[in-house]
């Protein structure tokens, strides 16, 4: 399904941060809650008047538990649980949307995990449905490149020297990373050749 997300929540995404799908219900005496799969985290947004919200953040490698049910009548359910213990509980989620829901669900997670991993499918009597995720102890997620490169240090991508040696040197020189003396060594050398 496609909604228009509220302006609170698309100013948490991070830059370049894709949705992958989005999980709206809502109640007669509240504004909607969301919850979005993106392709670095699930998100769930509660929304309230006057421009207040809430919000729980759970990164795909801090997923601990999920679990989803789709009920006989109308409503399924799906809770997900963080690994410091922060659960996520969604009621009265329309039954046609859980299992779609759990399925972008699992993409999402097999396109970070470095060894594939499953839901488990339960079928019950009347059509019951159960959806389960527990994470192995062992199990590892890969990082993209620009999260890896900001816990290595490098949040500003590095500058590629020029391809004239002197114009490289005087960068160098102007930037702090070698000293004057360093720098007329250097340059007396190169205008040699």
């Amino acid at each position: 399904m496609s909604f228009e997300l509220p302006k609170n929540l698309l100013t948490n995404l991070e830059p370049g941060e894709a949705v992958l799908d989005t999980l709206k219900t809502t109640t007669l005496a509240s504004k909607p809650d969301w919850t979005i799969l993106t392709d670095r985290r699930i998100i769930y947004f509660n929304e309230k008047h006057l421009g207040r919200y809430d919000m729980v953040v759970i990164p795909y490698p801090t997923l601990q538990q999920m679990r989803a049910e789709k009920g006989v009548a109308f409503f399924g359910s799906i809770v997900f649980v963080k690994e410091d213990g922060v659960e996520i509980r969604l009621e009265r989620v329309p039954k046609d949307i859980v299992e779609n829901f759990v399925n972008s669900l699992e993409r999402a997670l097999n396109n970070v995990a470095v060894e594939p991993i499953s839901i488990t499918r339960n079928k019950k009597l009347l059509g019951r449905m159960n959806w389960e995720f527990d994470k192995p102890a062992e199990m590892l997620f890969r990082m993209r490149p620009d999260a890896q490169q900001q816990m290595m240090g490098y949040a500003q991508p590095q500058q590629s020297l020029p391809q004239d040696p002197i114009e490289a040197l005087n960068l160098r020189f102007a930037r702090g990373e070698i000293t004057e003396e360093q720098y007329q060594r250097m340059r007396q050398i190169l205008e040699r050749r």
